[in-house]
């Protein structure tokens, strides 16, 4: 089955996390990403714990891409970084605002190569206002969304706040530098113009708040209005073996579930007590034949054993020169006739130097060698 992204190229500047997410699912839709890193390598090859050298997170983040090693510092680097620019459709960067322009390869100089680049900028609070040249991870888009607030109010609203464990603030920009770049392929397709991205975590993440809303209101969040209104009843509860997430809006769902407990009204008390006499596999059996929402609490090694994650094929397994047998999650989407599909492991460092500069820019490998004894590759 044909790729839905095949022929598309991508110049991917990216490092850590939401740029490198962004075209890892690009990668997976069928484009050709090129990642472009110093010769040292980007940052996440040292994330740690490092397994034979290699880091678990870069082996994740970088599947399906090609590895092209240019010291950008140089200006012979950044002719090469041009003469690829004018042969591809998206470049993707996350550096701090204005280092692309410092480079001479910001987009307006790129735009004059090839007016139909996509230039995607992610940064953490976007090209402009007052925020816009302050550094930014994961963590400090969080906090400055009120995302770590949110989470406070769940764990405990007279503790401190919380920080999501796994990165949130850099997946949902990551997506939406996605949803980005396919609107604006789209767009170029019918007028032939490229177009600049501006991509800010912490836009991104306001933008999935529905508290916002809740709050400007109704002067509560979205977890003060389940909890101050009671919609239903939702929660995690102690089983004699685990823990099993629960829930029942109004309606027949609720219904159903007061039948089977055998009760009028259901609170809290009611459903823990019935709980805490139960085996999870005993609870979910049963809710699931009533038809109420329900799960057991899984780790990440019994959600990767889970016989539905496994019929869905969403844990695949890579063979890397570092890591080795490497099992990591999957493409997400389940498309009938253009599938995303997991087909290469992550890239070395460099590794598609001769592949990249002598098939796409006709360069002699004696002038690679050169290029590379003085450190632009």
């Amino acid at each position: 089955m044909a790729l839905p992204l095949t022929g598309i190229r991508v110049l991917d500047l990216t490092h850590a996390m939401a740029g490198p997410m962004c075209t890892m699912f690009l990668a997976d839709l069928g484009a050709e990403v090129i990642k472009i890193e110093p010769p040292w390598g980007e940052m996440t090859r040292v994330f740690p714990p490092l397994i034979n050298g290699g880091s678990p997170y870069f082996v994740f983040l970088n599947r399906n891409k090609k590895a092209l090693s240019l010291n950008l510092k140089s200006p012979k680097a950044v002719e090469i970084f041009k003469a690829l620019s004018k042969i591809s459709d998206v470049v993707i960067e996350n550096f701090s605002v204005g280092v692309m322009d410092r480079l001479g390869i910001g987009y307006e100089a790129l735009r004059e190569i090839n007016p139909k680049i996509i230039f995607t900028s992610i940064t953490g609070f976007g090209q402009y206002g007052p925020y816009s040249n302050r550094l930014s991870f994961d963590p400090i888009a969080q906090a400055a969304s009120g995302y770590m607030f949110l989470n406070q109010q769940m764990a405990d609203p007279q503790g401190p706040p919380v920080q999501a464990p796994d990165a949130i603030a850099d997946s949902v920009p990551a997506l939406f530098a996605v949803i980005g770049v396919l609107t604006s392929l789209y767009h170029r397709q019918l007028t032939g113009v490229g177009q600049r991205i501006d991509v800010a975590q912490v836009d991104s993440m306001i933008s999935i708040l529905p508290s916002v809303s809740f709050f400007q209101l109704a002067g509560v969040t979205f977890h003060e209005a389940i909890e101050k209104y009671r919609v239903g009843v939702s929660g995690l509860y102690r089983a004699k073996d685990s823990y099993v997430m629960i829930t029942t809006p109004p309606g027949d769902i609720f219904d159903r579930f007061a039948k089977m407990l055998g009760v009028e009204t259901v609170d809290e008390k009611v459903v823990e007590s019935w709980a805490k006499e139960r085996s999870t596999e005993e609870i979910v059996s049963k809710l699931v034949e009533t038809r109420v929402p329900v799960a057991r609490v899984l780790n990440i090694e019994q959600m990767m054993k889970d016989p539905h994650v496994n019929a869905r094929h969403m844990i695949v397994e890579m063979d890397h020169p570092q890591t080795g047998a490497t099992k990591m999650p999957n493409f997400p989407l389940k498309m009938s006739e253009s599938p995303g599909t997991v087909r290469t492991r992550a890239p070395l460092i460099g590794e598609h130097n001769a592949e990249i500069l002598g098939g796409l820019l006709g360069m002699p490998i004696e002038e690679i060698e050169r290029l590379k004894k003085e450190q632009v590759l």
